[in-house]
């Protein structure tokens, strides 16, 4: 009988999650269209409460569902607690809300997660698009800058979010399908990519796509070589990365042609992680940089964006949060090794890799990789 209400409980456990999870990647998904230019600024507010809502019933789900010792809480909340004073000072709770749902996903099956926000967003992306197409909200068109070339976002904030969101997705059909598939869905998919770098213009994404086309395609020696770089030689490619971004961009010189010439094919994107170098301090534990988008909801501003992961990470977080950060993919590689799940390890990599040239690590509606953390691992498929 007490099994029977353990398992019920378990299970009643698992349903909120899900149904958690399933609002706010649903709420973190509007907030990066241009709904809120629709519908005004009130929308914002709407979708932080909803995002507020949601987290609030995964910490309900971590305390009362969950199967945790006192000390284990204890280091829980403690974990809370500096997030949200770190996030707070950067004007920024999108690392706070993951890691409640990092917590949270503790005991879940990390395919069943992987399907689900599959089946979301792919969902999303069809109905603000048709939306779009219809009107109901805006599209947002830009140009590329000294090039002449038209971009559209069909419904998201920036075209680059789009290119970005059908990136994660690909990436969260191969972790389920343990990048096991066929030449003619291989195929299918190189013809997704191609439409949307010709919607979208994004360059850097496209590359990307490739990579993990790439990673399907050559399936069997890419895992080989996983293998032989082992956890230790992925987590030193990690961290070294990591710290030759921040470099790059500390050391930027916009008149140095060789600097210039990977500026430009970088989108500035050095020019304004360097710009936050240079008016900003560096804090242990982060600070607020006003920043605009081009996805800004109140129209034409002047544009200051650091899409770095890296440097967002160091200059709004802090040092310490940046060790935390590099800490999290440090110990995702080394569960991925241990489970012996190789998909999971590249999937990690190519996230390291648009980490330096996006800014959507901590957004749970593009990146769910962090959930696997915690998450029951699924069995492996043979790699030989």
């Amino acid at each position: 009988m007490l099994e029977k209400l353990a398992l019920h409980k378990d299970n009643l456990g698992n349903q909120l999650y899900m149904f958690c999870f399933s609002l706010y990647l649903i709420v973190n998904f509007m907030a990066g269209t241009t709904l809120s230019r629709a519908l005004g600024l009130g929308a914002i507010v709407v979708l932080l409460r909803l995002s507020q809502l949601a987290a609030l019933l995964v910490f309900c789900k971590i305390i009362f569902f969950d199967h945790h010792k006192f000390n284990t809480i204890l280091a829980i909340l403690v974990g809370a607690c500096f997030l949200f004073i770190v996030c707070k000072q950067a004007h920024e709770l999108d690392p706070f809300f993951m890691y409640l749902f990092i917590i949270g996903a503790y005991g879940i099956n990390f395919k069943q997660i992987l399907n689900k926000y599959i089946l979301v967003v792919l969902s999303m992306l069809l109905l603000v698009y048709a939306a779009a197409a219809l009107g109901l909200v805006p599209n947002n068109i830009m140009w590329r800058e000294g090039a002449g070339v038209v971009r559209a976002g069909l419904g998201l904030a920036t075209p680059s979010d789009l290119a970005a969101h059908v990136f994660y997705l690909m990436l969260a059909f191969a972790l389920v399908r343990d990048f096991i598939f066929s030449r003619q869905e291989i195929g299918f998919m190189a013809l997704i990519a191609v439409l949307i770098f010709a919607v979208t213009n994004s360059r850097l994404d496209a590359v990307l796509m490739l990579l993990l086309l790439l990673a399907m395609y050559f399936r069997r020696p890419v895992f080989k070589a996983i293998k032989f770089i082992g956890v230790k030689g992925a987590s030193a490619l990690v961290v070294l990365y990591a710290f030759g971004n921040l470099l790059l961009t500390y050391f930027f010189d916009p008149y140095d042609p060789v600097y210039a010439q990977l500026d430009a094919l970088l989108s500035r994107r050095l020019l304004f992680g360097n710009m936050a170098f240079e008016k900003y301090p560096i804090h242990l534990f982060g600070q607020y940089i006003y920043q605009n988008g081009n996805g800004d909801p109140r129209g034409f501003v002047v544009y200051y964006f650091i899409d770095s992961a890296y440097v967002q990470a160091l200059m709004m977080f802090g040092v310490v949060f940046l060790l935390f950060m590099l800490g999290l993919l440090v110990y995702l590689l080394y569960r991925a090794f241990k489970k012996q799940y190789y998909g999971l390890a590249i999937a990690i990599l190519l996230i390291v890799l648009s980490m330096a040239v996006n800014h959507h690590f901590w957004h749970i509606s593009y990146n769910i990789s962090l959930l696997a953390l915690l998450a029951v691992l699924p069995p492996v498929s043979d790699t030989e």
